[in-house]
């Protein structure tokens, strides 16, 4: 048949079938292998030599520092700080504890503060040029024994000085500091970036985090000027999984780490890593080590060790100080793509270049006019707006059939909802083809696709430089191919280039999509969604033949008629139906297919992910109690479930007046007075130096508890506070409130100082906190299938007191 080279004799739609038979195949082939590659993969010897990372070794110290919660300032935690001080006489590491007071302002409604034990260990250098930093946490949150967060990081830390030790000596200074009440807001790394010699001189840090159980290890934060570091991690991480995507969504972010607090300080640079796969034992009780991705232990282990060993040997003036400039990178097939962020422009101007002679050849060669490529321009937005919000109602879907869903960080059991929205998107985008490919030429379709990624590239280019490329790279390559098939008379060649663009796309969006969907969640998978729909734009000359049929070609002799159009047929024609009721039924064919799968997946995401004891709804409650007003109320921070429905209703609102430590608002129900007593506020001194109101409270709590907040509200703005002779400086300063949270108050209280300037009433409301709420009037047992909610105010009973000076 003209026109068809190397297919001989096959008439048309057999050549279709089998064109889109391996061009799908081969797309979904690439799709996971890249999804595959970002995934850890394991350790194969159990016993390995001590000079290498052993999982076994640090999955027996995840079971010991996790058999328990221990907040900051409980007696496990200290249980834990000595079996640490313990493994590291073992291994033979010089150590020191440091003590001291910490505080941490990160709003005026928001400093947290407490006295903390962080834990500094030294491995001394031969030739030093700097400090290399490892750091992790190990306290947890009130009701997890923390597993993931973070008791791997700290035996990640805890294997790799065992390593180091029985290894020859590295030229630099590693300095391991393992942290104290990072849970309770970075107070610990404040203390030692703030107080701790050691942090004098800066140097480069490598914090090890976890917001799971386990998946992709992904080094998802770096410090700015990062082209060193991202180029050191690419070529020394055994599995590099990193995007600059998400060091730009990080930075955009309210979320905090310990990493934050070092670069916060300004002299240290440095790397964030972090598993976020499991999600839903974050910061629960379910975060126990039975629930624990090995491989990804044993990811985090061997990239570590060896980006330990690399700075330890290097010359980290050229890694301590910011490099000039930020580096843009994404894993492709278990490698590290990076370059220079000083290509970020040229790449985008390339691909408006490339695309802008595509529309040219169009134009000239197939006839297709200008106001048809601006219709395939506007059609092409249509599905990346669709794409996203389709998936966005597939999860208010399914919040509406199972309503425990919207107060969760991620889902138990997500991958079927995950395929879901992948498949939803990619549905939409079939449809939208379907319902488009008979009104506007394919040619102009395939064009307007482009546009987009495009588009998108040049927006991240001036916004967030570190996301372009997942719209830049795809659309480049995509004109290129375009222009290409719109000069070839081979239709092989066509469709190989073709399909060489769609795998390229694959390969640098498809990784993104797996580090997202579980990195943001399923409330955020609309993200995904967007990265979805870009790859399917650009691989939209292979989509197309999935569905037979005719198609509009344009007038003039087609150059480029698209995947599915007979280059013999002539211009301005359609190949000719069979029947209008084939051609529809045709037509609808792959989309209905698209949204079967995805209600399958859906059904099956349902039946699989139920709520049961190992599996359990989140509840998130609290109880508030003021003696003097002889009043107490219920709180919770979500919405209500079938749970908290008993206790609280809505609207929300803010109750921060009355309760300082809850800075948002929350839904409230009435309470029954509890057996609490209130804390105990003095007022020290207060007095006016130098035309400057100074008011010094002292409050001391009245019974066991995990915190107490002490806010001031002034007539006049407050202009320093200390707290145990800690000044807080000028971000713990509002207009006329100043709130500070002390973690784990001393018994014998605590002191605050105030300069006020002016006069008038202050008020000093006062609220401690204390865990648990199951031996309150008024509450009723879980069901087997609820648990508390990962939050840090769960289960907070707080009483509140007050003083109003004048």
């Amino acid at each position: 048949m003209a026109g068809y080279g190397v297919f001989g004799r096959l008439s048309r739609a057999p050549m279709r079938a089998l064109a889109a038979t391996v061009g799908v195949l081969i797309l979904v082939g690439f799709t996971v292998w890249s999804v595959l590659a970002v995934h850890p993969r394991g350790q194969a010897d159990s016993d390995p030599p001590a000079t290498v990372f052993g999982t076994d070794r640090a999955m027996t110290d995840i079971d010991a520092i996790s058999r328990a919660p221990h907040p900051t300032g409980s007696p496990v935690n200290d249980e834990v700080r000595d079996y640490l001080l313990g493994a590291l006489d073992g291994i033979g590491v010089e150590h020191r504890v440091q003590s001291a007071f910490g505080a941490n302002a990160r709003s005026p409604e928001e400093t947290n503060a407490a006295y903390v034990d962080n834990i500094v260990a030294t491995i001394p250098g031969t030739d030093p040029t700097g400090r290399l930093y490892l750091a992790a946490h190990y306290d947890t949150a009130q009701f997890a024994p923390g597993a993931g967060d973070d008791s791997t990081g700290v035996a990640v830390m805890l294997e790799v000085a065992r390593a180091l030790t029985a290894s020859p000596p590295l030229r630099n200074d590693v300095v391991l500091l393992f942290t104290d009440a990072e849970e309770s807001g970075g107070i610990g790394s404040e203390a030692f970036v703030s107080l701790d010699p050691l942090a004098a001189d800066g140097g480069v840090v490598l914090n090890l985090e976890a917001r799971g159980s386990g998946g992709p290890v992904v080094m998802f934060e770096t410090s700015d000027d990062n082209a060193a570091l991202a180029a050191l991690y690419a070529e020394t991480a055994p599995q590099p999984v990193a995007t600059s995507a998400a060091v730009e969504v990080y930075r955009r972010l309210r979320n905090n780490t310990d990493f934050t607090n070092f670069l916060a300080a300004g002299d240290f640079t440095g790397l964030n890593t972090a598993f976020f796969s499991g999600a839903a034992v974050y910061h629960t009780p379910q975060d126990v080590p039975a629930r624990l991705d090995r491989a990804s232990v044993h990811t985090m282990g061997v990239n570590t060790l060896a980006l330990t060993r690399a700075l330890g040997d290097a010359d980290l003036h050229d890694y301590a100080a910011p490099a000039g400039s930020d580096a843009t990178y994404f894993p492709v097939l278990g490698a590290l793509v990076h370059y220079s962020d000083v290509w970020v422009w040229p790449l985008g101007v390339l691909g408006v270049v490339a695309l802008f002679g595509y529309g040219a050849v169009l134009r000239l060669r197939a006839g297709v006019s200008v106001p048809r490529l601006a219709a395939g321009t506007a059609a092409g937005l249509i599905p990346l707006l669709l794409g996203p919000l389709a998936v966005y109602g597939l999860w208010h879907l399914l919040i509406a059939i199972r309503p425990g869903y919207g107060q969760m960080l991620d889902l138990w059991r997500p991958m079927w909802f995950r395929l879901a929205a992948v498949a939803l998107a990619i549905t939409v985008v079939v449809a939208w083809l379907a319902l488009c490919r008979r009104r506007i030429e394919m040619s102009a379709l395939v064009f307007g696709a482009l546009v987009w990624p495009t588009v998108f590239g040049l927006a991240m280019a001036a916004f967030a430089s570190g996301m372009a490329y997942l719209g830049a790279v795809p659309a480049l390559i995509g004109a290129l191919a375009g222009l290409f098939a719109a000069v070839s008379p081979w239709p092989v060649a066509r469709f190989g280039v073709r399909l060489v663009a769609a795998v390229i796309a694959v390969l640098v969006l498809a990784p993104a999509v797996t580090m997202f969907l579980p990195s943001l969640g399923m409330g955020l998978s609309a993200v995904a969604a967007l990265f979805v729909v870009l790859a399917c734009l650009v691989a939209l000359p292979i989509l197309a033949l999935l569905r037979p049929g005719p198609v509009r070609t344009g007038a003039g002799v087609p150059a480029d008629p698209g995947p599915d159009v007979d280059p013999a047929a002539p211009a301005g024609t359609a190949a000719a139906p069979p029947t209008r009721r084939r051609t529809r039924a045709a037509a609808a064919a792959v989309p209905a297919i698209g949204v079967l799968v995805t209600g399958a997946l859906v059904v099956t995401g349902l039946t699989v992910d139920v709520f049961d004891r190992e599996h359990p709804e989140p509840a998130q409650l609290m109880y508030g109690m003021d003696p003097a007003a002889g009043t107490a109320q219920w709180f919770s921070e979500h919405t209500p479930s079938r749970y908290t429905e008993r206790y609280v209703h809505g609207p929300s609102s803010s109750v921060f007046a009355d309760y300082p430590y809850l800075d948002h608002a929350v839904y409230r129900g009435t309470a029954e007075l509890a057996e609490l007593s209130p804390p105990r506020i003095d007022v020290v001194d207060d007095r006016v130096v130098d035309g400057t109101r100074e008011l010094t409270v002292f409050v001391q709590v009245t019974q066991p508890v995990r915190l107490v907040t002490v806010a001031v509200f002034a007539d006049a703005p407050i202009s320093a506070v200390r707290v145990e002779d800690r000044d807080l400086g000028t971000r713990a300063l509002g207009a006329d409130l100043s709130a500070v949270t002390v973690h784990a108050p001393p018994a014998d209280g605590v002191t605050l100082r105030y300069r006020i300037d002016g006069d008038g009433p202050v008020r000093v409301r006062v609220a401690d906190g204390s865990d648990g709420v199951a031996q309150l009037p008024g509450f009723r047992p879980m069901p087997d299938d609820v648990d508390l909610a990962g939050t840090h105010s769960s289960g907070l009973a707080m009483v509140a007191a007050e003083v109003t000076v004048d």
